[in-house]
């Protein structure tokens, strides 16, 4: 058989690595430079530059003058440029993310002439199970891929690529990496080249790239493809691309195979499983950043928008693309050296503080021009479509100790947490402030029940007697913390957990495990001599905080740990790790939530967290972009990867997004997290997760790992320190956990939004200055008064399905809502949502916010209809 070899011409330009992203931008300059040369002087016929196009807008930035001659190229089809924004990561990435990323890249691609429709994706380190439905429903169904895949799954290079939904796209895995092409320029063993490319392919059309990281244009590539030819006796080498080369492949009319899932195995390509917890202070703000963007900031902005303040839609793109430069998969990984991962925490930083300065700025806009708006009322806004009944944490600055809180004329229950007294006295360096200038800043919880996507208001009167309470605090070992699920106490340093539903005792319910790490910033490896310890809180101090609406078990002290792995082979304990931590239970909540700071002062370690769960289950479910996935708990590979030839151990670390949950047929338990990216399911007969809390290590890249034989990742020449990732910080650690007998899927992503999606609120008072950083700065109130409470929706009948995100549509004439099926079974009928502000029209749309305008209608009540397994619907909604 004769086959076609597509050579394919391209650069991989990784965001940042061991250099920083100003380094490469300078090599970038000129690179593009060359690379428009070539293709103008028909030295190359084709390019591809690495499908991303933040490299694109930078390289215009400072070369507007290019730009046309850029488009020309593009525009011809010798250039392809995009879809995405940056090479993200998939695995620990949330799928609005993803999305945000494929839209902006797609757009500034089209408007250089067309992005392409192709799902590159050449280094991240897995591949979701939901890309093939977020790639179809972005107009792209073909998609290139390198690690992941082993042979276990999938024997050939080409195949169908499928979602639970149906979505599917072309894929063809180009096993060999992404450099496999160098070898046609360097070297003139054709056969041996050929025999690699060939193997595991069964269509006649072949992938050669020829590329690699930050690579020159190869210009002397004509003429080498000339030489091979010259010695080929049935095979025959062209210049290319993957659209001429999926034409092919397609064109051959034979059935290919199909598969679902994801990828995520080491056999041909390392794949770094335990990557998700190298820089644990990254993936927190990330964590946060995202969750703010989703959830507050953009549906914030679609509130404010229908109240007379306009959708700064360039100002949410800039949040985004800034943060979306920390998902290029080694940014998202933290794979990089000291001076990489600096700018990247600076940029994470920045989106920090912009996203919140939005929140900050809108919540306080709107109160201060609401039409009946009055000192010390509090507007409180629910950013999610659904009403939200639940207790909630606020902070009100009054003249008076004493107040009573009204809600739409009723007064509520709240309790007192704690009272400070602050004057607002100009700050001198001798300090006598005057007596009337005290006041009282008080922390306070509260149950309330809020309307959906919009905002209410809270009335405060001072000097009245509110129905108060007053937490306090109990020193004595005997005791407990308790509400309608569970008691919790800790005896002996063990916390003991008593499910009251299930009459279930969980004992030593959560520990601390402490171990030495040989790894670096790409794995985990455990030391040749290693001394794993099981951290209980026996030394420390135990406070349980009583109260009627919430309460507390506090304990604070030291974890005694070895310093560095010399102490850990002497078992000597010379380390302190000093910790605070406090387990709350609420009234009427059925989760237990969990906060644990350290300051971790020792070298080359792993601390995880220990639930134990005492479930016996062989399958963990996790969530995922747009969805769940179940994994094993033992990999069916972990005995023969070494005698395959593996790159790495495929032990069970996987990727969490915000859950992981064990159960079986008496047993449940669901651990949440704002941060945390990594778990492990730990037992032999009974399970529990292990939830890596962070790991502390040295190096960039270290060679001969026990879970990870051969070179380094990373630079295989040159040992990279990283002393700033060994972590000689304060850490902070957010959790939630559900025990019980029952799961869902639906209710999992319910219950974590309204765990992780705070309420933000504001409180008009000119005492406090300093509630927000804002706050200090003078405000003009919209022209317009505004209502004094607006809800743009009753989602009350939507039922089994899952939120994702509200936000103004890109072309700015509508607002888009989104919701997907979490589970792997049908939904006959996802229920109905309620518009309480007259539109125009609605209809289903997909995530490119593609609209038939003809398949419209008029009605305010949204019917979301069946969903098939695993599948996501977009609405597109035009206000009147």
């Amino acid at each position: 058989m004769t086959n076609k070899i597509h050579v394919i011409a391209h650069t991989h330009w990784d965001y940042e690595w061991y250099f920083t992203s100003n380094e490469s931008f300078i090599q970038l300059c000129y690179h593009v430079d060359e690379v428009i040369k070539a293709l103008e002087e028909n030295i190359l016929d084709y390019y591809m530059l690495d499908g991303q196009m933040s490299i694109v807008e930078d390289y215009l930035e400072v070369n507007p003058e290019k730009k046309d001659r850029l488009m020309s190229l593009i525009q011809k089809g010798k250039l392809k440029v995009g879809p995405w924004y940056t090479q993200s990561d998939q695995m620990i990435i949330r799928g609005e993310s993803l999305v945000r990323n494929l839209q902006l890249g797609i757009e500034l691609g089209d408007s250089l002439g067309g992005a392409d429709r192709l799902g590159y994706i050449p280094d991240a380190f897995g591949q979701s199970i939901d890309m093939p439905k977020i790639f179809s429903q972005m107009g792209i169904d073909k998609s290139v891929f390198w690690r992941g895949l082993s042979s276990d799954k999938m024997e050939q290079r080409e195949f169908f690529w499928e979602s639970e939904d149906g979505s599917r796209v072309v894929a063809y895995n180009i096993k060999d990496g992404y450099f496999v092409g160098v070898q046609l320029i360097e070297s003139d063993d054709s056969e041996s080249l050929i025999n690699q490319i060939k193997k595991d392919t069964t269509s006649s059309h072949i992938a050669l790239p020829v590329g690699g990281d930050q690579r020159y244009v190869d210009i002397n590539l004509k003429e080498r493809i000339a030489d091979y030819n010259q010695n080929m006796a049935h095979d025959q080498f062209v210049e290319s691309n993957y659209d001429n080369l999926f034409s092919e492949i397609v064109s051959e009319e034979r059935e290919l195979p199909s598969i679902q899932g994801e990828f995520l195995n080491a056999e041909v390509s390392k794949i770094h499983r335990s990557i998700y917890s190298s820089r644990y202070d990254h993936k927190y703000l990330n964590d946060k950043v995202e969750r703010r963007l989703i959830y507050q900031v953009e549906p914030l902005m679609a509130i404010a928008d229908r109240i007379g303040i306009p959708y700064k839609k360039e100002l949410v793109d800039k949040i985004w693309k800034l943060n979306l430069r920390n998902h290029a998969h080694d940014s998202a990984g933290s794979c990089n050296s000291d001076k990489t991962n600096q700018a990247i925490l600076q940029r994470l930083i920045d989106a920090d503080q912009l996203s919140y300065s939005v929140v900050d700025y809108l919540t306080r806009k709107i109160s201060e021009s609401r039409a009946e708006i009055k000192e010390n009322q509090i507007t409180v806004f629910n950013t999610l479509p659904v009403r939200r009944e639940q207790m909630i944490k606020l902070k009100v600055s009054l003249a008076h100790a004493d107040f009573a809180i009204y809600h739409k004329g009723k007064k509520i229950a709240y309790e007192i947490i704690s009272v400070e007294k602050h004057s607002n006295d100009p700050v001198r360096k001798k300090e006598n402030p005057s007596p009337e200038s005290y006041y009282f800043e008080s922390e306070i919880v509260l149950p309330i029940e809020l309307h959906a996507m919009g905002y209410e208001v809270l009335d405060i009167v001072e000097g009245e007697k509110g129905a108060g309470s007053t937490q306090t605090v109990d020193e004595n070992p005997l005791h407990h913390i308790e509400n309608d699920y569970y008691r919790i106490n800790c005896v002996d340093g063990k916390l003991n957990l008593y499910n009251k539903v299930s009459n279930v005792l969980y004992e030593n319910f959560l520990l601390v495990e402490n171990s030495g790490d040989d790894g670096d910033n790409y794995d985990y490896s455990p030391p040749e001599k290693d001394k794993i310890i099981c951290l209980d809180f026996s030394e420390g101090q135990v406070q349980y905080v009583q109260g009627k609406l919430e309460s507390s078990l506090k304990i604070s002290g030291v974890f005694t740990i070895p310093v560095n792995q010399d102490e850990r082979n002497q078992e000597e304990y010379n380390g302190e790790v000093p910790y605070e931590c406090c387990i709350t239970l609420r009234q009427g909540a059925e989760g237990v939530d969990f906060q644990l700071d350290m300051e971790n002062k020792a070298f080359d370690h792993r601390m995880r967290l220990i639930i134990n769960g005492d479930v016996k289950a062989d399958q963990s479910i996790a969530d995922t972009p747009f969805g769940t996935i179940s994994r094993p708990v033992i990999d069916p590979n972990l005995e023969s990867w070494q005698e395959n030839g593996w790159k790495e151990e495929p032990t069970g670390i996987y990727p969490m997004l915000n859950f992981v949950h064990l159960h079986d047929e008496q047993k449940s338990i669901t651990a949440f997290s704002k941060g945390i990216k990594e778990y492990e399911i730990i037992g032999s007969s009974s399970k529990g997760i292990a939830l890596t809390l962070f790991r502390a290590v040295g190096y960039l890249g270290k060679p001969d790992l026990l879970r990870r034989p051969g070179v380094a990742s990373g630079n295989q020449f040159k040992y990279i320190e990283t002393p700033d990732s060994q972590l000689q910080k304060k850490l902070k650690f957010k959790f939630s956990f559900v025990v019980g007998d029952t799961f869902s899927e639906a209710a999992a992503f319910t219950y974590y939004q309204n765990y992780a999606v705070s309420v933000p609120y504001y409180q008009h008072q000119s005492l406090n200055q300093f509630t927000t950083t804002l706050k200090y700065f003078v405000m003009q109130p919209l022209s317009e008064t505004v209502p004094n409470s607006i809800s743009l929706f009753d989602a009350a009948k939507v039922k089994d399905v899952v939120f994702s995100s509200f936000h103004k549509s890109r072309d700015g004439k509508g607002f888009v809502i989104r919701y997907f099926n979490p589970a792997d079974k049908k939904i006959d009928d996802g229920g109905e949502m309620m518009c309480l502000k007259a539109i125009q029209f609605w209809g289903f749309t997909n995530m490119a916010e593609t609209l038939n305008e003809n398949d419209t209608y008029q009605s305010e009540t949204i019917q979301l209809g069946a969903f098939k397994p695993k599948e996501i619907k977009t609405i597109y909604i035009q206000f009147s």
